[in-house]
């Protein structure tokens, strides 16, 4: 579904300067769960810029179903990590949410429908009338999930949606989001620097070493449906965490 091929980027002219990005190939097939696990800075947000087509790449290309990504394509929609900042304040939650189905193509009704039923699969039924500064953190990212649900994309980019909110909020949007997958049936991919969540949600994860290269790969085949505390007594979830873990020190202390 998609293929990224030799994607590099490089910021500025400067013949001396670093890319963000290096060389990075993967694909992904439709219907997985990928995670891209890495650490702070090293290129995972920009990556994510490359292949929703918000950033052009220096070389290299992003297709999706085959097509060259030049630009956001119709059936992709992006989660940002920074919720308070993606929302628009002086909307009220629904209207956030049908925002963007304007472009492309929506009917009023067609809209109203596909609203309803993004904030009902997000546990917001009955709050198309609040407004996002009247939400708690993880109220908000839900909002900012419906609005991406609702776009009715075939693939999903979801820049560390989860990073800002506590523990128990984050186990309870990890766990919404794997309802949601398996629901609407969307391809995800989803950047983390968290271990325990890449290896909890993913079908397969990918470790990128700065500048974003991927570095390894790890199959997950812990079985679904997952629980909190059910998964992650499993062994299989201590080793896969340990691979992953043991891979992120070893780009550590090479760089």
């Amino acid at each position: 579904m998609l293929e990224v091929k030799a994607l590099r980027k490089v910021y500025g002219s400067d013949a001396e300067a670093k890319p963000a990005v290096a060389d990075l190939s993967f694909e992904v097939a439709e219907g997985e769960f990928v995670c891209i696990l890495g650490s702070s800075g090293c290129g995972k947000t920009t990556m994510l810029r490359c292949l929703s087509g918000l950033a052009p790449a220096t070389s290299g290309e992003v297709l999706l179903y085959g097509t060259p990504v030049t630009g956001p394509p119709a059936d992709m929609s992006f989660v940002f990590q920074d919720y308070s900042r993606s929302l628009l304040p002086w909307m009220s939650v629904a209207r956030n949410v049908a925002f963007p189905l304007r472009h492309k193509g929506f009917s009023a009704r067609e809209a109203r429908a596909a609203t309803d039923e993004a904030l009902q699969a997000v546990g917001l039924a009955g709050q198309g009338r609040s407004y996002p500064w009247q939400l708690s953190g993880g109220m908000q990212q839900r909002v900012a999930i419906a609005r991406a649900l609702a776009y009715r994309p075939r693939i999903l980019l979801m820049d560390e949606p989860f990073a800002s909110v506590d523990a128990q909020t984050r186990a309870e949007l990890e766990d919404l989001l794997l309802r949601i997958w398996e629901r609407f049936g969307v391809t995800i991919v989803f950047v983390t620097h968290d271990i325990d969540e890449a290896v909890y949600l993913a079908d397969r994860v990918l470790v990128l070493s700065a500048p974003a290269t991927v570095r390894h790969v790890a199959d997950v085949a812990l079985p679904r449906p997952r629980g909190q505390l059910e998964t992650k007594r499993l062994p299989e979830f201590a080793g896969l965490r340990s691979e992953l873990l043991s891979s992120l020190q070893r780009e550590r202390a090479a760089a």
